[in-house]
């Protein structure tokens, strides 16, 4: 029998640490499931969709790096 590694949908939104850490950033999670389930269904027909933080690949991408970026000191994103 082979081993998962990952966690189901089921088991990752009733995952006792994910919901606390869900709870802590302010996430419904309702909607992190209906993501997770959307998110599979796309990948079951065959859909590549990259999320949504990667469709930009202009300066909005670059803003959006930096701003998270910043905690880090002089860490930067070059493209």
């Amino acid at each position: 029998m082979q081993k998962r590694k990952d966690l189901t949908i089921d088991e990752a939104i009733r995952d006792p640490m994910i919901r606390l850490v869900m709870k802590a950033d302010g996430i419904d999670p309702k909607a992190f499931e209906r993501m997770l389930r959307s998110r599979a269904a796309e990948q079951a027909l065959g859909e590549d969709i990259p999320p949504s933080f990667l469709a930009d690949s202009g300066s909005g991408r670059a803003r959006r790096l930096r701003h998270f970026a910043k905690p880090f000191g002089e860490a930067s994103a070059s493209w």
